[in-house]
């Protein structure tokens, strides 16, 4: 392969529109963010394709397809097609998103680049003359990559579908293609001396003159491989939980260019992903089903309330009833002492007893009796009561038999049953938790 090449005569017209590129993509990625809506934490929010969830630990492939630009080609073009600025890219890719903000990757880019030469005018004083030239190179591009997420600067944005990726890496690029050219070779051999024809030439009209014209094409072999340092920023939009779409700017450095890879390899490609994670109607089916479970769980909880309320209704019914049946049995007995007081004096004597006791002590019993002995002839009244300790049936039954205790003796020292009257047991209806509700209490008619 021929080393020696021709003085760079290609403007650097494609960095120049890479940088327009850039920016316009770097203003759009500024643009977006400042309008980055974040969520409301304090509200409840149904299932959404939130990126903790789609980007966590989870792989991804995708293809993409374009258009390239290759930079600084040594072959220079004359008077060439236009549509041989740019050429087609395709490719594709995997990659592994480890976390929201940040992903690994493996990407091919399959491209050309062309250059042609047409000659509007020929010098016949080099021979052979260069007619028409055609270069092209098919190169491969294999990277590892890694990207950074810039939209997670944002990570509790309202706009979760839309991603922006900063990416770099190291790739490996091989290149093949060929060079065709057209040449012309018109040459004068005279006296064994063969020069080349052209305007000017002086003839002798001695000796043999050869004059000879020639059409001459080569296709020269070309091949080159390199490492090279990619640089992207990639733009991606989810259409689905599973399908993202996206648009890629790439420029990619040669480190060792030789003598004939440009510098820059620049790609702008649309892009299309498959994700490797659950449906909607997955995440809608196992969020549903867990919120009917919650559900159920509080509609157990109020019936098991409800039941418990229920019985708590019916045992207060039960003691309000029975409140009211002692309610009414004491304005009974507070009626009868009503129309008792009447005509009763002033208590004239009170017979004590001992906690929990119906049985009349000794010195009770004597004293009892000097009342009696005294109160001879006349109208006894008799109200007998029990000590609010203890169950209020049990005080009644109480004061019942303190009181019979106190009649029995008053008959044996000589009273009628007629001047004992009324007798009263009211229990611990007075409310006297001491001695003073452990008495009967006898009272002189007026």
């Amino acid at each position: 392969m021929n080393k020696q090449r021709a003085n760079r005569l290609i403007t650097s017209l494609s960095d120049r529109w890479a940088r327009v590129g850039l920016t316009a993509l770097c203003s759009l990625v500024v643009a977006i963010g400042s309008q980055a809506q974040t969520m409301d934490e304090g509200t409840h929010q149904m299932p959404r394709a939130l990126n903790s969830e789609l980007r966590t630990n989870t792989w991804s492939i995708f293809t993409q397809g374009g258009l390239s630009w290759a930079t600084d080609v040594w072959y220079p073009s004359l008077h060439a097609k236009r549509s041989y600025k740019q050429s087609p890219a395709v490719g594709g890719g995997i990659d592994f998103t480890i976390r929201p903000w940040i992903r690994v990757g493996a990407e091919y880019i399959w491209s050309r680049y062309r250059r042609e030469q047409r000659m509007t005018s020929l010098s016949a004083r080099t021979m052979p003359i260069k007619v028409y030239g055609n270069y092209l190179m098919n190169f491969h591009n294999a990277k590892l990559g890694l990207g950074l997420n810039f939209m997670e600067l944002w990570p509790r944005r309202g706009a979760q579908w839309l991603n922006i990726w900063l990416g770099s890496g190291v790739g490996y690029t091989m290149a093949q293609g060929n060079e065709y050219t057209f040449l012309l070779n018109n040459t004068l051999t005279q006296g064994g001396k063969t020069i080349p024809l052209y305007d000017g030439t002086s003839i002798s009209n001695e000796g043999t003159l050869t004059f000879s014209g020639r059409v001459q094409t080569k296709n020269r072999h070309e091949s080159y491989q390199s490492v090279y340092v990619p640089a992207s920023l990639h733009i991606e939009a989810d259409v689905s939980r599973q399908f993202t779409i996206g648009l890629k700017g790439e420029m990619d450095w040669i480190l060792d260019r030789k003598d004939i890879s440009p510098k820059n390899l620049i790609f702008g490609l649309a892009t299309l992903r498959y994700n490797f994670v659950h449906s909607e109607a997955y995440h809608l089916k196992k969020y549903y089903g867990g919120q009917i479970s919650v559900l159920n769980d509080q509609l157990n909880a109020l019936q098991q309330a409800a039941r418990d309320a229920e019985a708590r209704a019916d045992r207060e019914a039960q003691a309000r009833a029975e409140a009211e049946r002692l309610c009414a049995d004491l304005e009974r007995r507070l009626a009868d002492c009503s129309e008792a007081e009447a005509g009763v004096a002033q208590p004239a004597h009170f017979v004590q007893f001992a906690h929990d006791s119906y049985m009349i002590s000794r010195v009770e019993l004597e004293r009892l009796k000097e009342f009696a002995r005294s109160a001879q002839g006349q109208k006894i009244e008799l109200l007998a009561e029990a000590s609010t300790p203890g169950a209020t049936d049990y005080n009644q039954q109480l004061s019942t038999r303190r009181l019979k205790e106190v009649v029995r003796v008053l008959l044996l020292e000589g009273f009628a049953a007629d001047d004992l009257n009324p007798q009263l047991a009211i229990g611990e209806r007075n409310g006297k938790p001491t001695a003073e509700g452990r008495r009967v209490t006898l009272s002189i008619k007026k």
